[in-house]
């Protein structure tokens, strides 16, 4: 018997029944001791679960901690690296880490493995930004057309990006208090250790909002806005859920993007980086994006291809 982590998921995100306590003993070390906020600890989720199925799935947490070794646990980042890219790798070798080396403090193993599942690290600046291309914004903007409620809320959410450039975590995020009508204003949590975002309501998201609120939001106790358009009428919580939105919206409205070019959120906000960039003073872009250090923001630059060519040298021995 399996049991569901997520009653809007219930189909992708199962675990072993025989596992359940274990992994919430480990979520549960997340939340009290490494001090991670909830929806880091169900981001993990997903990938404890492709974890556990590596290994059988185990029939019983001994079963499971009999086969973890410094061999298997090699073997597991070699074959995850072959079928998976440098995001998910980075987010499955994290809790890998983390989780072997709880199981070393809770006495499931006796040596702490957890420095053979290494970070993936990249180059700050190590690579361009690849935006969704503005005339694809545009397309989309206009294929989700319908007034069912998946039409509201959908058009609503990419209105949004669009217009604000935020994490896709911000927009899941949002609440209804964050919306003042009054002083058309709309706030933005902040996350991964940046600034809140406090904008200008504009009249088009403004509409878009109102539109949802009115027509397509089901009736909840829960105070986000954005919500699961089937029963039990949950918020997002996950960022595969936004994403999967947004990845069936640009393929409904046949719109190929550019290789390399994500299909979340953050095409939206490479896409407002790039508009805004050497076009409104530096300071305001750092705090439209909710950056703290200005090294975040400077990545930006780089998709900025008319000033670089202004700024490169004469190649050596070429025409002068």
């Amino acid at each position: 018997m399996d049991v569901p982590l997520h009653a809007a998921d219930a189909g992708p995100l199962v675990l072993p029944a025989s596992l359940g306590d274990l992994a919430e003993e480990y979520f549960t070390h997340a939340v009290r001791i490494r001090g991670v906020h909830e929806s880091r600890r169900d981001a993990e989720r997903p990938y404890l679960k492709r974890l556990f199925d590596w290994f059988g799935p185990p029939d019983t947490p001994a079963d499971l901690f009999s086969h973890i070794n410094a061999d298997s646990v090699t073997q597991y980042l070699i074959e995850y690296a072959s079928k998976y890219g440098p995001g998910s790798r980075h987010c499955m070798q994290d809790t890998r880490r983390l989780f072997l080396r709880f199981a070393y403090h809770a006495g499931y193993v006796e040596r702490d493995l957890s420095a053979l599942s290494p970070c993936v690290r990249q180059p700050r600046m190590g690579r361009v930004m690849r935006p969704i291309p503005q005339d694809c914004i545009e397309t989309l903007q206009n294929s989700i057309t319908g007034d069912a409620p998946a039409d509201l809320r959908d058009r609503a959410i990419v209105c949004l990006l669009s217009t604000y450039g935020v994490r896709g975590v911000q927009v899941r995020r949002l609440r209804l208090g964050d919306v003042d009508w009054s002083k058309e204003r709309i706030h933005f949590c902040p996350v991964k250790r940046g600034r809140a975002v406090e904008q200008h309501l504009t009249a088009g998201v403004g509409n878009r909002l109102a539109e949802y609120l009115r027509d397509g939001r089901p009736n909840s106790s829960h105070r986000e806005v954005f919500l699961h358009t089937d029963e039990p009428f949950g918020p997002l919580v996950r960022p595969q859920q936004l994403s999967r939105i947004l990845e069936k919206r640009i393929k409904q409205a046949g719109i190929e993007l550019p290789e390399g070019v994500p299909y979340g959120a953050h095409g939206f906000r490479h896409a407002f980086a790039s508009r805004m960039y050497g076009r409104v003073p530096f300071k305001d872009v750092m705090d439209m994006l909710g950056h703290r250090s200005p090294c975040s923001t400077l990545i930006y630059g780089k998709v900025d291809i008319i000033a670089l060519r202004k700024a490169a040298l004469p190649w050596p021995g070429g025409a002068r």
